[in-house]
């Protein structure tokens, strides 16, 4: 492996994140041949074989596995070191990348306002995921810092609470369930249900409000967008459950109402992450610290009316 380059281990990285040559190229902005012929000369200098190739489909071997552990660990540490490097030289870092869950992205920008005024020239890069791909992102060293509300056990990471998160039932204004007060849990296996998508911490806390009460409602739709949810709700497709951050405008609007159903709003946590292994910039620290000091502040007065 003396021949490897750092160029390869991103590409082979970009080519394992997707499995495709097609969008690693698109990702690292160069031609897919170029991607097949780095990979293969990483296999030709390895010695093994990284991936399979068949149908124009890619896939990871067993090699290439367990390659991708220690290709992860190359590239985290170089991110650290160049952090490090940023302290020696006494710089400002310039540019800070926040993953946030989608339910975020609602709030995000309200925060972000405040924050640039002590920071106006950091460039801001936001990916907004859901909670699976969000640890991904954190694992991989490809965001600073993180906001989410379930906290990631899969790796290790400084995870601090800085707001309450609650979740709600909604439905149409016209919906039969919108008028009635303390409706029992049973109720749902009447109604069709639309959910996010497997890996959103919002699923999953709606699964195991439905495994508590020893319910089973149908889930009729499945979306990975709460624009999308929103929109299907007020359309009376069907009920839905939600980050109450998600629907301020809906309810200020009677868009949408807020069903009254026992043992609900579930009261979750707002958390930024951070892995502990590695050392944050300065741009992340200093939005860590602006977080935990007024995210709970700016939170409660974006719902204050609700």
């Amino acid at each position: 492996m003396r021949n490897l380059t750092l160029r390869q281990i991103r590409i082979f990285l970009s080519a394992a994140k997707h499995l495709s040559f097609t969008r690693a190229a698109e990702e690292l902005h160069i031609s897919a041949p170029a991607i097949s012929l780095q990979i293969k000369e990483m296999e030709e200098d390895i010695g093994v074989s990284l991936f399979t190739r068949e149908n124009r489909k890619v896939a990871l071997t067993s090699a290439g596995e367990y390659f991708l552990l220690y290709a992860r660990r190359v590239a985290s540490t170089l991110n650290e070191a160049n952090t490090m490097m940023e302290r020696f030289r006494g710089t400002q870092c310039k540019h800070l990348k926040i993953g946030v869950v989608s339910t975020a992205k609602y709030f995000l920008p309200h925060m972000l306002v405040e924050f640039k005024k002590d920071f106006p020239n950091l460039q801001i890069k936001i990916e907004a995921r859901n909670r699976q791909q969000l640890v991904e992102l954190l694992r991989d060293g490809e965001i600073d810092i993180a906001i989410m509300g379930v906290p990631p056990k899969e790796i290790d990471t400084r995870v601090e609470s800085f707001a309450n998160h609650p979740h709600v039932f909604i439905a149409s204004p016209t919906n039969p369930l919108a008028n009635k007060l303390n409706i029992s849990p049973d109720a749902l296996t009447q109604c069709e249900i639309i959910t996010r998508e497997p890996g959103s911490g919002t699923r999953a806390i709606m699964e195991k409000y439905f495994a508590e009460h020893n319910i089973a409602p149908i889930v009729s739709m499945e979306m990975s967008s709460n624009e999308t949810i929103k929109q299907a709700v007020m359309a009376n497709l069907g009920i839905s459950f939600v980050s109450l951050h998600t629907i301020g405008s809906e309810l200020a609007n009677k868009q949408i109402s807020l069903l009254d159903i026992q043992n609900t709003p579930i009261i979750r946590t707002w958390h930024v992450v951070a892995l502990n292994k590695r050392n944050a910039s300065q741009a992340a620290e200093a939005f860590r610290y602006f977080v935990l000091e007024k995210g709970g502040e700016i939170l409660t007065g974006m719902f204050a009316d609700i």
